[in-house]
């Protein structure tokens, strides 16, 4: 008897962890700006609100009593859900026969065995679903968004000149072919093809949102499309050949959801896009979501998309998965901003703030966010595929990992992964002449910054790199702070590596602020890019 009452409490336990799984966040505690720009002279986008929650469920043919099931599926949230199957013959004869299984079909994706339902009858649902043992998963559909808005008040955001993609690449040359004979799907908002630096785009338009009749928000997609391939005599994004399939997935709320992404995904791979740009995320994984990459890097298509800008240690999905190429931003100061999220899934950090780019009919805002940055990298990579494309995705990966510069820290990090984007380096790689050494920054490790209450002088590294493509034979550093002077000479670096070297500051004053003055000298060689050789920052601890 106390065995049998063990086990209807353990049961019950199980049922109220299940239970919780649907309640443990509501719409309302979801109250986001998902609008990303500071307009010039412009108003704000609209702000919105959108939903938060994002549950899975798995369900074992073992799980409960019918009742337990049928009780589940009475939830609203299974008003949207989906269903992955384990063969397409069973996908097919599930599907044929939904009437009498109390469900009806939404939309279904058999190039990734999962169909989107809606319970009708949870009486005859909970028992299809409990004897069919050809379904692998059930999961509750749920929603996508933009990154929301960066707070005013963060750093990054206090400073800072707005810059053309021009400025923020170092690179003014004539890019209109940069990028021809390839592809991007660009999975957003709605784009304005009528704005005057895309309007020479070829595009093709293909809309999932569920009512487009209504007004669609067009800004976040034309920002975009933009910084990738826009084009006017004072405007230039990265590779303004490119062809755009714009897939229309997030309204004028700026919300989607997990199962109509993963279609977007699956269209553009079955329009054979070179490179997909997910300037968005959600919070949770997603197995549909999952299958979908799955499918579209198993046909040589790279993904790119935004951590978020939320400034917490949790990437994004879909960036968080192996197979996508994360991004994070990075500010004016060379350092990634404050509001970009890190953590496991960055894999590389580009501009991300005071970015311009297109806005409203006819002009230019600024943008702040993961987005941008997402979009810088895309436009890159896009571009050396249309310089080489016999080049795999891998391939391009290890380009834009390979010749990326280090950010205060050296070495790979989760805060900007293999470093930041260098569009240049990645061109001049095979040109010898290109000599080009760098100030990288400063950097106060972790350990350093929890104890620094007692005053006293506290560590810190300042870090130069070889960014050119040959060998630098000898090169000098001056640095100059708080009255102190010192200088660092540097030989036989090869391309890519960096030297440290390690200084002492007082805490006490660096609290309220130290101005430091970095000067570094190639000698006997030119400095291609003499721009990144001088460093003017002011370092600040925590009071």
């Amino acid at each position: 008897m106390r065995s049998r009452l063990t086990l209807i409490l353990l049961f019950a336990s199980v049922l109220l962890f299940i239970a919780s799984l649907f309640y443990q966040s509501d719409w309302s505690s979801w109250l986001e700006d998902v609008a990303e720009r500071k307009p010039l002279n412009l108003p704000l986008t609209k702000a919105v609100k959108g939903p938060g929650f994002q549950d899975k469920i798995l369900l074992s043919h073992t799980f409960g009593p019918f009742s337990a099931v049928k009780e589940l599926l009475k939830d609203p949230k299974f008003d949207d859900f989906t269903l992955s199957f384990s063969s397409p013959q069973v996908m097919s004869d599930f599907l044929d026969s939904l009437e009498t299984k109390g469900m009806k079909l939404r939309s279904a994706m058999p190039q990734i065995l999962t169909a989107r339902l809606q319970i009708l009858d949870s009486d005859l649902a909970s028992s299809a679903l409990r004897e069919d043992k050809g379904i692998h998963g059930i999961e509750i559909n749920s929603p996508i968004f933009l990154p929301r808005k960066p707070k005013a008040a963060e750093s990054d955001l206090q400073t800072g000149v707005p810059r053309t993609v021009d400025e923020w690449i170092n690179m003014k040359e004539d890019r209109s072919e940069w990028g021809k004979g390839t592809s991007v799907a660009i999975i957003d908002s709605a784009i304005d093809f009528s704005h005057p630096s895309l309007s020479h785009v070829e595009r093709e338009v293909i809309s999932f949102i569920d009512q487009p009749s209504k007004e669609v928000n067009t800004d976040h997609g034309t920002a975009i499309a933009s910084i990738i391939a826009g084009s006017t005599d004072a405007f230039q994004g990265i590779a303004p050949a490119t062809k755009i399939l714009s897939i229309e997935l997030l309204g004028e709320d700026g919300v989607g959801d997990v199962f109509t992404l993963s279609e977007a995904i699956i269209a553009a791979v079955d329009r054979k896009v070179d490179l997909i740009n997910l300037s968005l995320g959600g919070d949770r994984p997603s197995a549909v979501l999952s299958h979908a990459i799955k499918y579209a890097t198993s046909k040589n298509i790279l993904l790119v998309a935004a951590s978020g800008n939320d400034g917490i240690g949790q990437v994004s999905y879909p960036a968080q998965y192996d197979e996508v190429l994360g991004v994070s931003a990075l500010n004016f100061n060379g350092t990634v901003a404050d509001f970009s999220n890190f953590g496991d899934g960055i894999d590389l950090s580009a501009p991300g703030v005071d970015v311009i780019s297109a806005y409203g009919a006819d002009g230019y805002a600024v943008l702040d966010g993961t987005s941008s940055a997402t979009a810088f990298v895309s436009g890159a990579a896009l571009s050396e595929l249309s310089r080489n494309p016999h080049l795999s995705t891998q391939q391009v990966k290890e380009l834009l990992f390979t010749y990326a510069d280090e950010t205060e820290k050296p070495g790979f990090d989760q805060l900007s992964g293999h470093g930041v984007l260098n569009l240049k380096r990645i061109i001049k790689r095979n040109d010898m002449d290109y000599h080009d050494g760098s100030v990288v920054g400063y950097y106060f490790a972790p350990e350093v910054l929890a104890n620094i209450e007692g005053g006293g002088t506290v560590p810190f590294l300042v870090t130069v790199q070889n960014q050119g493509s040959s060998w630098i034979n000898n090169m000098s550093l001056d640095v100059s702070f708080e009255g102190i002077s010192r200088k660092f000479t540097f030989s036989n670096m090869k391309p890519g590596q960096t030297r440290s070297e390690q200084l002492y500051i007082d805490s006490t004053a660096a609290k309220e602020g130290v101005e430091i003055f970095s000067n570094l000298k190639l000698a006997g060689q030119k400095d291609s890019n003499p721009e990144n050789n001088i460093r003017k920052s002011i370092l600040t601890l925590p009071q």
